[in-house]
C-alpha cells in the first residue's frame, strides 16, 4: 500500500506540472514541457543507465580496436579515444603500449586530427600509429602525464619518442625535467622530439638545457633546440643561438636566424647582417626576415644589398625589412625594386616606400615615382 500511494502521489505531480495548473497559459505549458523532459520522465534514471552502457561499449570497442590488424582502425580507435577526453582514461594503459607502433599511416579517420608530425618538429616525419596514439594521450590529460613520463624509459624508440612528443602538448610544469632528462637519451629521435617539447613547455629551467644541446652531433636535435629557444630562451640564449648561426647545418643556421628575430636583444644584429652573405637561401631570407624585427639600423645597408639578391623571396623578405625601419636611406634602393621582375618583391618594395613616406620621408632630388607607391591610410 505505501508503494502505491508513493507511485500515486508521483503521477499526480506529474500530471499537475504536465496541465500547467498555476500560471500564465506560456509559462504553464513551458514548465510542464520542462517537467516531463527533466523531473515526470518515468524512463529518465533507465535513460542515463542506457547512456553510460553505450559509452562503456563504446569505450570497449575502441580499446578492442586498437589491437586491430589493420593499421588504420588501430589509428581511428586511438583517436576516437583521444576524442573522449577524460572519459578514455581506462584506455591509457593500451594507448601506452601503441606509442611503439611504428606503422605509417595514411591517416584519415579522424577528421582534424590527421598530420601530427608535419608540425613535431620535423616536416619530414611521417604520420604512425604511435604518434596517433600520442595525440590521443595528450587529449586525454592530466591523467595520462605520469604514465607518459614512464614511458620515456621504455626499451623501445618509438614509444619514448613519442612519449616526449605527447608530454610537449599536455602543458604541465610536471613534464619538463623528465624531457630535460630525454635531452641525453642514446636516440636522437628522442632528443629530437624532447627539445621540440620543452620549447611548448615554455619553462624557463628548459634554456640551459637547450642551449647545450644546440651542440648535440645530431642536426634535427640542434634545429628543434634553436626553435624552442626563440620560444622560451632569454637573454641568455643569445649567444649560444649567434654560434648557431654558423652551424655547419642549413636548417639550423635558419632556426637560429627565426630565433634571434624574436629576441629584443640588439648583440644579434651583426651576425644576422653577416648571415644575409650565406651560401643558403633560406638562410639569407630567414636572416633578413629577423632584421626587420630589429629596432637597429645598422642592418639597412646590408638589407639594401639584399634586394639585389639571386633569390627573389630573399630581396622581398629585404624590401619588407626595410619598409619595418622606414629609413630614409633605403628609399631609391626601394625604387629601383619597385621595377623587379617578381611581382611579390615589386608589392613590397611599394609597401616599404609607403611606410618611409607615413614617417615623413622627403623623396626629392630621388628618381621616384611617388604615384606608384601605396600608402596605407589612417
Amino acid at each position: 500500500m505505501k508503494t502505491m500511494t508513493i507511485v500515486a502521489s508521483v503521477l499526480l505531480y506529474c500530471g499537475a506540472a504536465g496541465s500547467g495548473v498555476t500560471g500564465s497559459a506560456a509559462g504553464s505549458m513551458a514548465a510542464g514541457s520542462m517537467a516531463r523532459r527533466h523531473t515526470c520522465n518515468p524512463d529518465g534514471g533507465a535513460a542515463v543507465k542506457a547512456g553510460s552502457q553505450d559509452k562503456a561499449s563504446t569505450l570497449s570497442n575502441l580499446v578492442r580496436s586498437l589491437g586491430s590488424s589493420d593499421p588504420n582502425a588501430r589509428a581511428t580507435a586511438a583517436c576516437q579515444l583521444g576524442k573522449m577526453h577524460a572519459a578514455a582514461e581506462p584506455a591509457i594503459p593500451s594507448l601506452i603500449k601503441l606509442l611503439a607502433d611504428t606503422t605509417v599511416v595514411d591517416f584519415n579517420g579522424c577528421d582534424d586530427q590527421q598530420n601530427f608530425g608535419r608540425h613535431s618538429g620535423d616536416p619530414d616525419d611521417q604520420e604512425t600509429v604511435g604518434k596517433v596514439a600520442a595525440v590521443a594521450l595528450s587529449q586525454i590529460g592530466k591523467a595520462a602525464i605520469d604514465p607518459l613520463i614512464e614511458a620515456l624509459r621504455a626499451p623501445e624508440v618509438a614509444a619514448r619518442a613519442n612519449s616526449a612528443f605527447a608530454l610537449g602538448l599536455v602543458h604541465d610544469e610536471r613534464v619538463v625535467e623528465p624531457l630535460v632528462g630525454a635531452l641525453s637519451d642514446g636516440d636522437f629521435h628522442v632528443r629530437k622530439m624532447a627539445a621540440w617539447s620543452l620549447g611548448l613547455a615554455g619553462d624557463s629551467r628548459a634554456v640551459g638545457p637547450l642551449a647545450g644541446a644546440l651542440k648535440d652531433p645530431e642536426w634535427q636535435v640542434r634545429s628543434n633546440a634553436a626553435w624552442s629557444l626563440g620560444l622560451k630562451g632569454d637573454s641568455s640564449s643569445v649567444e649560444p643561438l649567434v654560434a648557431a648561426l654558423s652551424d655547419q647545418n642549413a636548417r639550423v643556421q635558419s632556426m637560429a636566424a627565426w630565433s634571434l628575430g624574436l629576441k629584443g636583444d640588439n648583440r644579434a644584429v651583426e651576425p644576422l647582417v653577416a648571415a644575409l652573405g650565406s651560401q643558403d637561401e633560406h638562410v639569407r631570407s630567414q636572416a633578413a626576415w629577423a632584421l626587420g624585427l630589429k629596432g637597429d639600423n645598422r642592418a639597412v645597408d646590408g638589407l639594401m644589398a639584399a634586394l639585389k639578391d639571386q633569390s627573389g623571396h630573399v630581396r622581398s623578405q629585404a624590401a619588407w625589412a626595410l619598409g619595418l625601419k622606414g629609413d630614409q636611406r633605403a628609399a631609391q634602393a626601394l625604387a629601383d625594386a619597385m621595377k623587379d621582375e617578381d611581382a611579390h618583391v615589386r608589392k613590397q618594395a611599394s609597401w616599404a616606400l609607403g611606410m618611409i613616406m607615413m614617417r615623413g620621408g622627403d623623396f626629392s632630388g630621388l628618381n621616384i615615382d611617388t604615384s606608384q607607391i601605396k600608402v596605407r591610410k589612417k
